[in-house]
């Protein structure tokens, strides 16, 4: 059984981060490559376990993202369908700095609800921006998450 260990990268930081339903299912089809933030991580490529929002939600994909992207929203945007980058303008407001997470891998995983996760970390909450899974006090989470089976997506 291939597992989400089998495409973990153990030199790059692992994070948990938070995802409304929609743009994780885009990630999920394919239809979504790059993850606009108005702030976030972006010191160097990274992986990430993703937190599904909502009343069916819990984890449910691990990526890998290629070198995080800051710079103006029209300078991230420049290449989108006028339909696209409005909607992106829309969420990222006012800012003079975003960040383009450019998603390399997409694996997708069982969904782990927040029961199941709770069994291996009682205390665990979703993030509302994002968590490094890679201190110490994260290792069993981020063992458990990565003995999951996984299915490459392409």
């Amino acid at each position: 059984m291939i597992t989400v260990q089998d495409y973990y990268e153990p030199t790059q930081p692992t994070l948990l981060f938070s995802l409304h339903p929609e743009p994780a299912q885009a990630i999920e089809a394919g239809t979504k490559r790059i993850e606009y933030r108005r702030r976030f991580y972006h010191q160097e490529p990274f992986q990430a376990f993703v937190h599904v929002t909502g009343t069916h939600g819990g984890i449910g994909l691990f990526l890998q993202i290629s070198q995080p992207l800051v710079a103006a929203p029209n300078r991230l945007l420049a290449n989108l369908t006028a339909t696209d980058a409005t909607a992106i303008r829309n969420y990222l407001g006012n800012v003079s700095q975003a960040v383009a997470l450019p998603i390399r891998t997409v694996i997708a995983i069982p969904r782990l609800t927040l029961a199941d996760l709770r069994q291996v970390d009682p205390q665990f909450t979703a993030p509302r921006a994002y968590r490094f899974l890679d201190k110490p006090a994260q290792h069993p989470l981020r063992q458990f998450l990565l003995q999951q089976p996984g299915i490459k997506k392409p």
